[in-house]
């Protein structure tokens, strides 16, 4: 468990690097594109990420804690982002517009949203693991991260990132919070759907 908490840990800090990066860049495209480094650090390093684990706890060896890896990914986020508010406060005022937006998002809207990037989440990890070419395992990345991004789908541990930058107060924490959890179950559900629809009995 230790292990898996501090795989977590690193994956939620460099998922972090990429909320950064995309959060800094006035061309969405460019930044959609560049936040992809945290996912590839993350499956070039093996490290544990919610949304890249989730979807394998249907399997039938090897099932994640994705309840610790979660923690663990909130734990990293806040660390990053922490450091990352000393660092650029300018940020702050950005991650406050981003969050205040996702929060007005309708009570349907966010779990659909969320549902997308499950999706889109396991593609690009199972497609990562499973594809022999080095070229498509990467390329596979940056196309489904960057199309959740620019369709605007919602992914729980970049939200932590987001949401570390833009808090305020407690009751403020406790909002992010609730929707951080709501996001957090339909990544799952997602991520689960599209693995149901398309693994092979002897996973």
């Amino acid at each position: 468990m230790a292990e898996t908490l501090k795989k977590a840990i690193a994956a939620g800090f460099m998922i972090g690097i990429g909320a950064v990066i995309y959060i800094s860049c006035e061309n969405k495209i460019a930044g959609a594109l560049l936040f992809t480094v945290g996912l590839f650090a993350v499956c070039a390093f093996g490290m544990n990420l919610f949304t890249g684990k989730i979807g394998y706890i249907i399997s039938n060896k090897n099932k994640p804690n994705c309840i610790v890896i979660w923690i663990g990914n909130f734990l990293g986020a806040i660390t990053g982002m922490a450091l990352v508010r000393i660092a650029k406060p300018s940020l702050h005022t950005a991650a406050r517009e981003m969050m205040s937006a996702k929060l007005q998002q309708s009570y349907i809207g966010i779990p659909i949203l969320a549902f997308f990037c499950g999706v889109l989440m396991y593609l690009a990890v199972e497609n990562y693991r499973a594809n022999p070419h080095g070229f498509g395992k990467v390329a596979g990345l940056f196309l489904c991260v960057s199309v959740f991004i620019l369709c605007g789908f919602e992914h729980s541990i970049a939200d932590m990132c987001y949401a570390v930058l833009a808090v305020e107060s407690f009751g403020e924490a406790l909002r992010y919070l609730f929707f951080l959890v709501v996001v957090s179950v339909f990544n799952g559900a997602g991520a689960l759907a599209v693995r149901w629809l398309t693994v092979k009995k002897e996973d």
